[in-house]
């Protein structure tokens, strides 16, 4: 509130009379002038008081003059800094002019008024202070009305937005960028970057704010921000810088996008794409090794066809020729009594029933339809039953046997496993020579029994012993040699469902090769 003290009247004692000290010209002329205009000697009292001061300032001139300027305020702490500003206006420098600055009427009205100072110094007036105020309450309230419109404005916008000095201190923010940061406006008006993020974003955000200092206009870039959670985020910052009233750079103003989801959502992309590509490699590995598969069935089958038709061709030829050399005996009135043309038939008979066997495992396997009857079956008691009926088909063989003392007990179907160790044994018969030996063995192995039957023949090269298991697969020395190729793949699937394991290992540098197979012992 202004202080009111009634002073005594100086030799201006009535406003349209009495003349001001030389210079100053008569009081109506200074009444006439649309401001605020005080006049202070030079020891700072008020010597003048123009109406529209009178009006503005609540105070008559004859109240006010002798007062020094900041005595116009009522003294009080929240009138302090009102004091000190009306007394900096005194001490200058002069001619000056100043910010708006508020006073308190003592009607108790705040009014804001831009002051003017000018220091008189010739004629009877040297040393007179001038001060002209232009009161702008309402355009400062207008203002004040525009920068909560434009406060408001800005804080509807959810992406967040600030504007900076040019020396790189926040100036003011909306309110995404208050929540982005989980900080409040106090927290961060004034503040510069490096005490509002990481060292590592701290300088990059500085650096690229000089870098538009340093080339005014519009800057956009990716980078990184740490939110108030803690979480960092991927974000596209759009800056530009605005000028002053001289259009010289006066700051920048900032917009934030975040696009952490949709870098999230590339990544995603990116990786099914990859994953994507993956899939289709492997999908095109895998169609053309069906493709491989279906060309190599193919050739398969071809082969197999000529095979069988030729395994199925010579017997069939060969028993057609003795059936014809019977019927011609019998047409004859010939008996049909000669020993070897009726074990001929047996033997080309027997060669057909085994071939067909062979195709029949071969399909029930395929179709997974080849039963297993397993019951206890000693081990021991078979090999030598099976050895013995080779003994007899073939009593020029030099066949050797080795057996367990005791008995071998094994959860077996015994037809299934007579099959297999006799197609071992056909095996060691057909691919060597007549008077190679042939050896049986039965031993423990492993918590197991192992069979097996070694041979002193030629023996198989590594290529070919991986190859020997699958269906149709012929030895390079077999062409000569009956048979479709399918006795060993039968074997091994025939022991596979008994759980047990079949194989080959040659002699390592002695003649011959050995075939062996292992079931598990009876519990």
């Amino acid at each position: 509130m202004l202080h009111h003290m009634a002073l005594s009247p100086m030799d201006l004692s009535d406003r349209a009379g009495t003349a001001l000290p030389s210079g100053l010209g008569p009081a109506v002329l200074l009444d006439a002038i649309q401001a605020l205009v005080l006049v202070l000697d030079p020891k700072g009292c008020i010597v003048h008081l123009n109406q529209l001061g009178e009006q503005v300032l609540g105070r008559s001139s004859l109240e006010a003059r002798g007062l020094r300027l900041e005595e116009l305020v009522t003294p009080g702490l929240e009138q302090e800094p009102e004091r000190q500003a009306l007394a900096r206006l005194v001490e200058g420098p002069h001619p000056a002019r100043h910010d708006g600055l508020w006073h308190n009427t003592r009607e108790g009205q705040r009014r804001l008024i831009e002051w003017s100072t000018s220091r008189l110094d010739s004629g009877e007036a040297a040393g007179y202070l001038i001060l002209t105020g232009v009161e702008v309450t309402g355009r400062a309230q207008a203002l004040h009305e525009q920068v909560e419109f434009f406060q408001k404005l800005i804080d509807s916008i959810p992406n967040p937005i600030f504007h900076k000095t040019l020396d790189g201190r926040y100036r003011g923010c909306n309110r995404a960028f208050l929540e982005m940061h989980g900080k409040e406006r106090e927290d961060i008006v004034g503040k510069s970057v490096w005490e509002m993020a990481p060292p590592e974003l701290a300088a990059r955000y500085a650096a690229k704010d000089q870098e538009l200092f340093d080339r005014p206009g519009i800057q956009t870039y990716e980078s990184q921000v740490r939110f108030g959670s803690g979480e960092v985020h991927d974000v596209i910052f759009y800056k530009a810088t605005y000028t002053d009233a001289r259009g010289q750079p006066a700051g920048l103003v900032g917009i934030v996008l975040d696009i952490t989801d949709r870098k999230r959502a590339e990544a995603a992309l990116a990786r099914a794409h990859d994953e994507l590509e993956v899939r289709v490699r492997e999908r095109t590995a895998e169609l053309q090794k069906l493709k491989d598969a279906a060309v190599a069935a193919d050739r398969t089958k071809t082969e197999f066809l000529n095979i069988a038709s030729h395994e199925l061709r010579t017997p069939l030829t060969s028993l057609h020729l003795v059936l014809t050399q019977a019927r011609r005996q019998l047409e004859a009135h010939q008996p049909v009594s000669d020993v070897t043309l009726i074990s001929r038939m047996e033997r080309y008979t027997g060669r057909l029933t085994r071939l067909a066997n062979d195709l029949l495992d071969a399909s029930r396997l395929e179709r997974g339809q080849l039963h297993i009857r397993t019951r206890p079956v000693d081990l021991r008691s078979l090999v030598a039953d099976v050895a013995e009926d080779f003994r007899q088909q073939h009593p020029q063989r030099p066949l050797e046997v080795q057996l367990l003392e005791s008995v071998a007990w094994v959860s077996a179907d015994r037809d299934r496993i007579e099959q297999v160790l006799g197609n071992f044994l056909d095996n060691a018969m057909k691919y060597t020579p007549a008077e190679a030996r042939v050896a049986v063995g039965l031993a423990q192995w492993d918590g197991a029994f192992r069979v097996s039957v070694s041979d002193e023949g030629p023996g198989i090269s590594p290529e070919e012993q991986g190859l020997l298991f699958q269906r149709f697969n012929r030895l390079s020395s077999s062409v000569h040699q009956p048979g479709l190729g399918l006795g060993l793949y039968i074997s091994r699937e025939i022991i596979a469902r008994h759980g047990g394991t079949l194989g080959v290992h040659d002699h390592a540098g002695r003649p011959g090769i050995t075939f062996f197979f292992q079931l598990p012992r009876s519990r």
